[in-house]
C-alpha cells in the first residue's frame, strides 16, 4: 500500500512540473509575440544585427541564388527541348521532305562519248554555293571496250581487240525534277568534277551555272546528331532513271562493314533501294543528312537489306577533299535541339 502512495505522489509531482513548464514555455511564446509588434530595445537589436551583415556574405547569398536560379533555367531549357523533340516524333510526317528538297536532289546522267559507256544515278546539293555529292562509282568508269587500234585475225574474218579502260565521265549533267524551281523546262545542268575517293566511294562536283539572281542553292543540312537503330529515315534518288522518288524506312544498324576498303562504315536500312538511286541522301525526321546511299544486297536469301555510308564518313571525305583541292565547301547543320 505505501508503494502504491509513492508512485501517486512521485507521479503527481511529475506532473505538476511538466505544466509549470509548459506553462513557461506558452508565456515565454507570447512574450516573443508581444515585442514582436512592439518598438522596444529587443526589436531594435534585431535590426541591428541584420544591418551587420557583412558585403561579402551578401555577394555570396546572392551567388548562390543566382546559380540555383541559372540550374532551374538550365532545367526548364531542357524540358522545353524534350517537349519540341517529342513532338516532332510524334507529327513529322518523314515523307513531307521529298517535297521540302525537290530542289535539292537531282538525277544524274553521265557519258563517256569516247568509249560510248555512260551511268546513271543520284547527286544532291550540300552548299548554298552548289557543291554535289554522289557516289565515286556514279562519276568513275572501269570497264572493257573494243580497241579499234588493235584488228585481230580470226577463224572468221578479222575483228577488234579489247581494252580496259577507266576515268571520270567527261560529261556529268544533272536535270531536276518537275516539281522544281530549277526544272526549267528539263533544262540539263552541268556539273563540274572536282574531288573523288574510291575509299570512301564518294565524289564531290559543283554545279557550273550561276544560280538565278537574288537566290542561292536550296542545300540539304547535315545532321549533328547520333543515329540509333530503330531511327525513321526517308531515302530521295533516280530510281532506275525514271526520276526523283522517295522511299522510307528504319535504320536497321550502324557501324556496318562490308567492303574492302577500311575507311568505310554504314547504315543499314529496310528503305527500299534501287538502280540509279546510289548518291543520293538519306534523311532523318528532323530534316537532316544522315548518310549516302551506297548499295544493297541482291539475292533470294536476302529481303531489305541497303546500305547508306555514314555521315561522318562523307563529313571526313569533305575535309581531304578540301585540303586536297584548295575549296571550301560551307555545308550547314541541324539538329533535334536547334
Amino acid at each position: 500500500m505505501k508503494k502504491t502512495i509513492r508512485i501517486l505522489i512521485v507521479g503527481l509531482i511529475l506532473a505538476i512540473a511538466i505544466s509549470l513548464a509548459g506553462c513557461s514555455l506558452f508565456a515565454s511564446n507570447a512574450d516573443s509575440l508581444a515585442n514582436s509588434g512592439s518598438n522596444d530595445s529587443t526589436t531594435t537589436q534585431t535590426v541591428t544585427t541584420y544591418n551587420n551583415v557583412t558585403k561579402a556574405e551578401l555577394e555570396k547569398a546572392l551567388t548562390e541564388y543566382r546559380e540555383i536560379a541559372e540550374t532551374l533555367s538550365a532545367r526548364a531549357d531542357a524540358l522545353s527541348d524534350a517537349v519540341r523533340q517529342s513532338i516532332v516524333a510524334a507529327n513529322t510526317n518523314i515523307g513531307a521532305y521529298a517535297v521540302t528538297y525537290v530542289d535539292s536532289v537531282m538525277n544524274l546522267t553521265c557519258m563517256e562519248t569516247q568509249y560510248n559507256v555512260g551511268c546513271q544515278g543520284t547527286g544532291f546539293i550540300i552548299s548554298e554555293d552548289g557543291y554535289v555529292i554522289t557516289n565515286n562509282h556514279v562519276v568513275y568508269y572501269e570497264g572493257t571496250v573494243y580497241d579499234t587500234s588493235n584488228i585481230q585475225r580470226g577463224i572468221f574474218g578479222y575483228s577488234y581487240g579489247t581494252k580496259k579502260v577507266s576515268g571520270v565521265y567527261s560529261s556529268i549533267n544533272a536535270v531536276f525534277d518537275p516539281l522544281s524551281k530549277y526544272y526549267d523546262s528539263g533544262k540539263a545542268y552541268t556539273l563540274e568534277f572536282v574531288y573523288r575517293d574510291p575509299d570512301y566511294d564518294l565524289a564531290l562536283c559543283k554545279l557550273v551555272e550561276a544560280v538565278p539572281v537574288g537566290e542561292k542553292w536550296t542545300a540539304i543540312p547535315f545532321d549533328d546528331g547520333e543515329v540509333y537503330r530503330g531511327n525513321e529515315l526517308l531515302l530521295l534518288g533516280n530510281a532506275r532513271g525514271e526520276g526523283l522518288s522517295a522511299t522510307s524506312g528504319i535504320v536497321s544498324a550502324t557501324g556496318k562493314t562490308f567492303t574492302d576498303s577500311p575507311k568505310l562504315t554504314f547504315i543499314q536500312t529496310d528503305a527500299a533501294i534501287n538502280g540509279g538511286n546510289s548518291g543520293g541522301p538519306a534523311i532523318n525526321i528532323y530534316g537532316g543528312l544522315i548518310g549516302v546511299v551506297n548499295s544493297k544486297f541482291v539475292s533470294s536469301e536476302i529481303e531489305n537489306m541497303g546500305f547508306a555510308i555514314e555521315l561522318s564518313k562523307v563529313k571526313t571525305f569533305l575535309t581531304e577533299a578540301q585540303a586536297s583541292k584548295n575549296v571550301t565547301v560551307a555545308y550547314k547543320t541541324v539538329s533535334a535541339a536547334a
